[in-house]
């Protein structure tokens, strides 16, 4: 196939994957951080308590377009991820299959829909990547200041590429593109100097909470599925002796997952691992390609499942994952037909989701739960508000005793979501409610 034909057919395959997403990112409801995320947006800073400020920034330019909407908290996040792909097929000699086995992967196809960190910084990462093939590098330097502006894990990306090409050092590249770098990142580094190092202090507590490395590694069956996986296992068995470019592609990922696996955090922080292990195992032997492409084809038909399933159930599960993106609507509605202006929650994630769904700008009491942006944003508490927390069966509530305020009764909210069975909903969610006031 000519070039121009591998070429439109990738642009057609974005433009479905983008779309068939942008309809369900339209129907599906803020999981709780992307509404955390949202209310950063509202308030646009150069950091903040948990990352860096890029993922904010996106999503107040989405809905600067599109609105306070759901759609417009994702759109800018999807057309990035199409950005991601169109990106990583440049370096490629097998573009169609690099497209497929890239937009197949449930990180990107599933994972992608919602507005996190993780979308700048792959975006970012695989700029940096396809740049460092091409020797770009004043593009490089700007990659990798993104990346850092996205999440802290794009410290990583300069240092990996120069690891792939030592001899690099001797020229002016890689000096040119760590000085871009941190001219790029330096107004976060700014921002975390004049907080006190929040929010860098935060993430290497993070790191350092205790491992769960076996449940890491078969999570990350299921963010690249399980066909995928292997395939890109066999890329990382050779990659490190090819040439320029396989070792581009092994550096940039097989030393993130292996840093990951010994974190043993949160499945998605081995994202931009699959970057460069797709690109490396897109390029491999025939028999390889077939079984990417074998691959891409059942993880998309997974992906068809999971989408199915969202918008109508097709299996009752004892927990589903996809609850997390339901209810937030039936609080944010609920607080708001209480009238209390003032409103506060035990933790973040109510308190954006009220935010966002209910239009009242709730915030988190500070020293109640763990630490989080509103803490930066504190403000005098008022003598009377709407206090909310996640369901107890007590109706006493503790967590205020040392706040200085009382209360009298607890009301509890429900939310519902629906089953196999059209007749019947099935609770997934419940708050307490309590008006409280100062002693």
């Amino acid at each position: 196939m000519s070039p121009r034909g591998e070429i439109t057919q990738v642009l057609l395959l974005l433009a479905l994957v983008t779309a068939i997403r942008l309809v369900f990112a339209v129907q599906l409801g803020l999981a709780e951080d992307e509404a955390y995320y949202w209310v950063w947006g509202q308030r646009l800073a150069a950091g903040y308590f948990d990352h860096p400020p890029a993922i904010a920034w996106v999503i107040r330019a989405g809905t600067a377009i599109v609105g306070d909407t759901e759609a417009g908290v994702r759109i800018g996040g999807l057309l990035l991820g199409a950005v991601t792909v169109g990106v990583m097929v440049l370096a490629s000699t097998e573009r169609v299959l690099t497209a497929l086995m890239l937009v197949s992967l449930p990180l990107f196809f599933l994972g992608g829909i919602l507005a996190t960190p993780d979308v700048p910084l792959l975006a970012a990462w695989a700029l940096g990547l396809v740049a460092a093939i091409q020797g770009r590098w004043p593009l490089v330097g700007l990659a990798c200041g993104l990346a850092m502006l996205s999440k802290y894990t794009g410290v990583l990306l300069l240092p990996l590429i120069v690891l792939a090409d030592p001899k690099a050092l001797r020229t002016r590249g890689p000096w040119i593109a760590a000085a871009i770098a941190f001219v790029v990142y330096l107004p976060n580094a700014w921002w975390n100097w004049t907080h006190d190092l929040v929010s860098w202090a935060f993430q290497l507590n993070h790191v350092s909470e205790a491992p769960r490395r076996l449940d890491f590694i078969a999570a990350q069956f299921g963010l690249a599925g399980p066909i995928l996986a292997i395939v890109c296992g066999g890329f990382w068995a050779r990659g490190w002796r090819g040439d320029r470019r396989e070792r581009l592609c092994w550096w940039t990922s097989l030393p993130v997952m292996i840093v990951a696996i010994w974190a043993g955090g949160e499945a998605n922080w081995s994202a931009p691992a699959w970057l460069g292990a797709i690109l490396g195992a897109s390029q491999m032997t025939p028999r390889w390609r077939r079984a990417g492409s074998v691959g891409a084809g059942v993880n998309l038909a997974l992906c068809g499942l999971v989408l199915a399933h969202a918008v109508r159930p097709l299996v009752d599960l004892p927990i589903d994952p996809l609850h997390r993106l339901e209810g937030g609507q039936t609080l944010g509605e609920s607080v708001r037909a209480w009238g209390i202006d003032e409103v506060y929650t035990e933790r973040y994630q109510e308190a954006a989701l009220i935010h966002f769904y209910g239009g009242v700008p709730a915030r988190a009491l500070p020293g109640v739960a763990r630490p989080d942006q509103y803490d930066l944003w504190a403000e005098p508490l008022a003598d009377r508000a709407l206090y909310v927390r996640l369901w107890k069966s007590t109706p006493h509530l503790p967590r205020l005793d040392g706040t200085g305020y009382d209360w009298e009764q607890v009301f509890t909210v429900t939310a519902y979501a629906k089953t196999t069975d059209p007749t019947t909903d099935r609770p997934i969610a419940r708050w307490n409610i309590a008006e409280i006031f100062q002693r």
